[in-house]
């Protein structure tokens, strides 16, 4: 009798635990996922936005549902080669050789919103040391400076935490954590040693349905009409990629860049693409329906994308272009050169130390976008020091501030 309660505890455990669908790969610069390693989320990433070194990969933690294409060469170029499952060792011909890689979510369980987000802070009242962690499974390991470091959180979205106490390895004792807190009690204070962000079960909205036109509605199910689909081949064939409304340069693009032929476009979205410019800027024209196979002028050179609602969104209707609003409300962007262009970055809340780990160069920041109600502090030297210099709204530069090419390290904040 005892033994069958142990199996039905096991059993549910894990059940629970595996519900909660990573959304990241993990790479390690040495085999048995050991050495330095960092965590990426679904996206196209370049040498330097990789963060483990150029030519230093030797193997990769992969979840189900997540893809790994890996290029030999920077900007995608060169030999290639897909994973789908854990790679503990590359085999020779491949380790140590990657340059860039594209990460695709192939399977987005009922329920959750790619954009919603979960921001600990290691002191109450949302101060001090903070990262944000999207929906899956952290280990102790995988917290690292937040392991037993926690002391308040922010919900972003349709989210909740399970959160274990005194256990790094997703066991034991846990708590339901379904809203915001500035400052947990004394049994949690500190004590959260791994975690589980998943979909909260009383979804909102109507029919338990997260979102309008069916984008988590009906039954919870996930919609098709958040997200626009760009093919590589015509007839909406080959290499595709899904992306939902917000702005695209080409790096985010991946092997799509000037590659797409076809496009699937559902009712409520549509796209402005950009020819020959990675950038947003220059000729530009505007998609409204499905396209099976795009004209001359169009196929095979869209270097940068905006999809949008056709309800509005950013300045008339739009976002991107010149006026640097996403629209998307989900991130900040920085930027190495003025009137957004040159290599960018996406943040969430947190506290980023140094320019490496925000994605760009040490001070090279020339100019950023931030969505209604965000803020970011800019710190002249590496670990917050120096002078600060706090913005509260887009800006295409900072000649006039003394700010261009200054930061070292940055703070970003949702209020």
């Amino acid at each position: 009798m005892i033994r069958n309660f142990l199996t039905v505890v096991i059993f549910l455990a894990t059940t629970i635990v595996s519900s909660a669908q990573q959304f990241y790969v993990r790479l390690y610069d040495q085999c048995n996922f050991a050495g330095k390693g960092y965590t990426l989320e679904a996206g196209s990433y370049r040498l330097y936005q990789m963060k483990i070194d150029n030519d230093r990969l030797s193997s990769i933690e992969i979840p189900n549902g997540m893809k790994v294409t890996i290029y030999e060469n920077d900007k995608f170029e060169g030999r290639s080669k897909t994973f789908t499952a854990n790679e503990r060792c590359l085999e020779p011909t491949w380790r140590n050789v990657t340059s860039s890689l594209v990460v695709e979510n192939t399977s987005i369980p009922p329920g959750y919103n790619p954009g919603d987000y979960v921001t600990f802070y290691n002191d109450c009242y949302s101060k001090g040391y903070s990262q944000s962690l999207r929906p899956g499974s952290y280990n102790g390991t995988a917290l690292g400076n937040l392991r037993y470091n926690i002391s308040s959180l922010v919900i972003s979205g349709n989210l909740q935490v399970k959160a274990y106490l005194n256990s790094e390895e997703l066991g034991g004792y846990s708590v339901i954590i379904n809203s915001s807190q500035p400052c947990l009690p004394n049994n949690q204070n500190d004590k959260i040693g791994s975690l589980v962000i998943e979909a909260r079960t009383n979804n909102p909205g109507n029919n338990g349905g997260y979102g309008n036109n069916g984008g988590y509605g009906n039954n919870g199910g996930y919609g098709n009409t958040r997200y626009a689909t760009f093919y590589q081949e015509c007839n909406f064939n080959g290499n595709a990629l899904r992306l939902e409304p917000g702005y695209y340069q080409g790096d985010k693009l991946g092997i799509l860049k000037n590659r797409i032929s076809s496009i699937e476009l559902p009712a409520g979205l549509r796209v402005k693409v950009y020819t020959n410019s990675e950038y947003l800027t220059g000729s530009s024209s505007t998609i409204t329906y499905s396209e099976n196979c795009l004209s001359g002028m169009l196929r095979n050179r869209i270097a940068s994308v905006v999809v949008e609602e056709t309800n509005g969104g950013g300045n008339n209707g739009g976002w991107g272009g010149n006026n640097g609003n996403n629209g998307n409300n989900n991130f900040v962007v920085l930027y190495e050169d003025d009137d957004y262009r040159g290599r960018s970055a996406t943040l969430l809340p947190g506290t980023y130390s140094n320019m490496q780990l925000a994605g760009i160069s040490d001070k090279s920041l020339s100019s950023l976008t931030l969505p209604p109600g965000w803020r970011v502090i800019l710190y002249e030297n590496e670990n917050f020091g120096g002078k600060s210099f706090t913005i509260t709204a887009s800006r295409s530069g900072f000649t006039f501030t003394g700010w261009n090419d200054r930061t070292s390290s940055i703070a970003v904040y949702r209020n």
